[in-house]
């Protein structure tokens, strides 16, 4: 199942609603349909509860049943076929026939509440969104260019700021951050999928610091690896020089055992030592071997 599908599910899952929410979910969600005018009434969506709310809401207002159709591709269609229907319809939500500029009707929205259940119905009707687990982003595709203006507007009266995209003939109003699309989500009600996508940022987060601390860790084994081949390779150029012998005692039993222990750190080669030394000890010394190696070249 899409994560849509989820936050699609939970939102037709409210059941206390007052009348008035009702009504602005209901014209959220016959308005951000595929359209919206006295010659087409029409949705089409993936989600079967949005057909089913939508045929509930069309029969409420008119007293006839639209037919709900589902394609192949498992893609809902239900429309409003009777302009008389479509007439009652628009008249129900304050709409006149002859506007041709579709809008968002204010007076559909009685109270603050009704800002929310409005945006239940548009996010029912046109809305998307990713995985979250691969990255952040909802969208509402809207027919309409004022329409969609209205949206953005109404989104930041609910202080989530989003922007906005034309497409083709359709206009995208959208989010991509996670922390505002966790308030929409708030807002319109789907607490359980704004708590899954902080959920999975903070996965997300740990999984990256575990990352990183490998990646460093992994980064300083193989600097660790590439400093002890080339001592110990200036150890035998020293041997095969005559050198070797000639080298103070301290810096020879050092030499030895970074031979027999070539895993080892600074750290532990300091602690084998017949009089323990500390880690950047061991680094001048070694490195006061190689500088004897490199004198012989």
């Amino acid at each position: 199942m899409s994560f849509t599908a989820k936050v699609k599910d939970e939102i037709c899952s409210i059941d206390e609603m007052s009348a008035c929410c009702y009504n602005a979910m209901t014209y959220g969600l016959l308005l951000c349909g595929r359209s919206f005018n006295s010659v087409s009434m029409m949705l089409v969506t993936e989600h079967e509860g949005a057909a089913k709310l939508y045929a509930e809401a069309v029969e409420k207002i008119t007293g006839n049943v639209p037919l709900i159709k589902c394609s192949q591709a498992g893609k809902y269609s239900v429309s409003v076929s009777k302009k008389a229907d479509r007439l009652k319809v628009l008249e129900h939500y304050g709409v006149s026939e002859k506007t041709v500029s579709v809008r968002i009707n204010r007076s559909n929205l009685a109270d603050e509440c009704c800002y929310a259940a409005f945006l239940r119905g548009a996010f029912l009707a046109c809305a998307t969104m990713t995985q979250p687990k691969k990255s952040y982003q909802l969208d509402f595709l809207l027919p309409y260019l004022h329409l969609s203006d209205d949206m953005l507007k109404l989104m930041q009266e609910l202080e989530v700021f989003a922007k906005m995209v034309r497409r083709k003939n359709s206009y995208v109003v959208y989010l991509k951050s996670s922390e505002a699309i966790e308030d929409l989500l708030m807002i319109l009600g789907a607490q359980n999928s704004a708590l899954e996508i902080m959920q999975i940022k903070i996965e997300k987060d740990v999984r990256n610091k575990i990352n990183r601390k490998v990646n460093f860790e992994t980064a300083n084994i193989d600097r660790s690896v590439d400093a002890a081949m080339g001592q110990i390779e200036a150890i035998r150029k020293l041997k095969l020089s005559g050198k070797f012998d000639g080298m103070s005692a301290d810096l020879q039993e050092l030499a030895q055992l970074r031979e027999q222990n070539p895993e080892s750190s600074l750290k532990e080669l300091g602690a084998m030592l017949s009089v323990s030394l500390s880690r950047s000890g061991v680094y001048h010394r070694l490195n006061k071997i190689i500088s004897l190696a490199q004198s012989e070249e």
